[in-house]
């Protein structure tokens, strides 16, 4: 579920970050990470549920929407050029 984009002053790693106090797959995963390359690309989460619980997992989802929408954050897909 988008909830947001990529801001590359928001998102930017602070100047202290210690990448060396990762373990391995994080300290890939922030390797790979640059704010900058990324900006603009959409922010997600997911919501999982147990089994045959699909109504709640879509209830759940639409009470984010909800409250985003609420706080002028409703996530809007971006045009392509």
């Amino acid at each position: 579920m988008p909830v947001t984009h990529v801001d590359k002053a928001l998102d930017k790693l602070p100047p202290n970050f210690q990448l060396r106090k990762l373990n391995g797959v994080a300290r890939g995963a922030y390797n790979l990470y640059d704010a900058t390359k990324m900006h603009g690309l959409p922010v997600a989460i997911q919501v999982v549920g147990q089994r045959l619980q699909e109504e709640k997992v879509l209830a759940v989802m639409q009470r984010i929407e909800d409250s985003l929408d609420r706080k002028g954050e409703k996530y809007e897909l971006l045009e392509v050029e």
